[in-house]
């Protein structure tokens, strides 16, 4: 009896699921995709973007250089992947983003941790920007205070 009420709620409860927007967290304005639409939701495409935010200041931390350009050009894609599969994100905010990841890209970047500090907190800044003109200010960034990659070394040569 009781595998039949399950059963039976099944496909009340796909129901419901059905009801509810499939990308409920993409509801803003610039969450709108092409016209093909997009393969994967832009709030999956944040979500990635976040987590690079983090190892990058965790790069800038260790005085790791070369990982703060890789995780800069990975940043980097992701934004420009972001601005390919959705067609209503502004390309100012886009170009506000993606700067500060060109000058610690740069083979001429300083090395100096409180310099790429500062380019870090113009990248922060023009994310919260992004997020302000989508009308979803409540996704604040900020620079991180833990990481959750306790299990990658973030200094250069093993130190």
């Amino acid at each position: 009896m009781m595998r039949l009420t399950r059963i039976r709620l099944v496909p009340a409860v796909l129901a419901a699921l059905a009801a509810v927007p499939s990308a409920l967290g993409d509801d803003v304005p610039f969450a709108q995709p092409g016209m093909s639409g997009s393969p994967v939701a832009l709030s999956d495409i944040m979500a990635g973007i976040q987590l690079r935010h983090i190892k990058l200041w965790e790069a800038i931390q260790g005085r790791n250089w070369p990982l703060v350009r890789f995780e800069a050009t990975l940043l980097g894609e992701s934004l420009g992947q972001a601005a390919m599969l959705y067609r209503n994100i502004p390309i100012e905010f886009v170009t506000d983003a993606t700067a500060p990841l060109v000058d610690l890209r740069s083979e001429s970047a300083p090395k100096d941790a409180a310099k790429q500090e500062a380019i870090f907190a113009r990248l922060t800044t023009a994310c919260n920007a992004c997020h302000a003109a989508a009308e979803v200010p409540f996704i604040e960034i900020k620079t991180p205070s833990t990481s959750p990659f306790s299990n990658q070394r973030f200094a250069p040569g093993g130190k």
